[in-house]
């Protein structure tokens, strides 16, 4: 995984996208590191939007 995340900042990372060889779905691996800086567990529901100026996408986990 590690050629598949770079950490940019303290809070930014830049990550590329993998296929699932099975379903051809696209899967976002996500380092250690971010997953707990972020507060984050398996099975949580994440959020996405795209910034309109830096077109960078923005995840935040979902209100329940």
């Amino acid at each position: 995984m590690q050629d598949k995340v770079k950490k940019i900042s303290e809070n930014r990372w830049v990550v590329t996208l993998e296929e699932d060889p099975v379903t051809g779905e696209l899967v976002m691996p996500f380092p250690p590191e971010a997953l707990a800086q972020a507060g984050w567990d398996f099975g949580d529901i994440l959020e996405w939007k795209i910034d309109p100026d830096t077109h960078d996408i923005i995840l935040k986990k979902k209100d329940e």
